[in-house]
């Protein structure tokens, strides 16, 4: 019997086996990178913005449509690259879904011109879109009071200012300057908010006029219509003559409106005895009789009030014997 000698291969110990899974991590590691797909050569981006403004602190959508040379749109997922002169893009790269990517300019606190440009390969930029943002876009400044009318004594009004572009679009972080000519205001200046509004309260005791500015808006500076606040003119009550006969008492006396002040709307009188009139004639020199059932000293109190809603008093002293 012829016997046959076996070779036994040699045993690989476990530096082998660790060489061996790190260069199956590795085989596998570079067949998962991908290269990012871009627009083949020939192809054109179109860039669309959804507004040509913006506030501070706000953002807008752009939209680029990227198309092969053959007017086909590219491969779903080509990446395209985002830049703007000012703010920032969100996210600085987005791929495409049936031709188009979309990101986010984000402004911040600072007012300018945004110009954005985008990228996919050696794909030809159409055109740039330009944004302009916070002050510089500003095109109306419209200011409300309320109440725009206040009573004889004064009082407060809260002012808003809506600031909008060109196009009526509002502006956030815009901000405004309130003035006025009497009175006080609670702030000079405040950032406009998400709706493009910024409010301030005056506090005065004489008709004033209120403005709000934006500076460095599309013509420089932008002004509000002055907003008038006005304090009404309280009506005018005044005794005349009391003349007594026995009990009797002829009273004369004056209910008119003020220089500017509303008409007069009601006109009364209280006797001091517990007896009162109302819906006494308005006017100046008017003249009333009273009897008195005892003697005393009295007090007469005329009161008037305007369509205004403005009520003033006066009082005299009568002295029955």
């Amino acid at each position: 019997m012829t016997r046959r000698n076996r070779t036994t291969a040699p045993r690989r110990g476990p530096a082998w086996q660790a060489a061996g899974i790190l260069l199956l991590v590795a085989l596998t590691t570079l067949s998962c990178k991908k290269v990012a797909l871009t627009a083949p050569s020939g192809s054109s981006i179109q860039l669309f913005t959804s507004r040509t403004t913006a506030g501070l602190n706000s953002t807008v959508t752009i939209t680029a449509v990227v198309m092969e040379a053959g007017g086909t749109p590219v491969h779903d997922g080509t990446s395209v690259s985002f830049f703007s002169t000012l703010g920032t893009m969100n996210p600085a790269a987005a791929v495409t879904t049936n031709g188009q990517a979309a990101a986010q300019l984000v402004t911040d606190t600072q007012s300018g011109t945004a110009e954005i440009t985008a990228v996919s390969g050696t794909a030809k930029l159409a055109s740039t879109v330009k944004v302009t943002v916070g002050a510089v876009a500003v095109g109306r400044v419209d200011l409300s009071a309320n109440p725009s009318s206040l009573p004889s004594t004064g009082g407060t009004a809260d002012l808003t200012a809506l600031v909008s572009d060109t196009s009526g679009n509002r502006l956030q972080g815009v901000p405004v300057t309130f003035t006025t000519n009497a009175g006080s205001l609670d702030r000079n200046g405040v950032a406009t908010d998400a709706s493009g509004q910024a409010t301030a309260r005056l506090t005065t005791q004489v008709t004033a006029s209120v403005t709000a500015a934006v500076a460095g808006g599309t013509s420089g500076s932008v002004t509000s219509t002055a907003q008038t606040v006005t304090v009404r003119s309280a009506p005018l009550a005044s005794f005349g003559t009391v003349t007594l006969t026995g009990k009797t008492a002829l009273i004369t006396y004056s209910a008119t409106a003020s220089s500017g002040g509303a008409a007069i709307s009601s006109v009364g009188m209280s006797f001091g005895d517990g007896s009162a009139v109302s819906n006494l004639s308005s006017g100046s020199s008017q003249s009333i009789t009273h009897l008195y059932s005892t003697l005393g000293t009295f007090t007469l109190v005329l009161t008037v009030t305007d369509a205004a809603g403005e009520t003033v008093t006066a009082t005299t002293i009568i002295v029955v014997q």
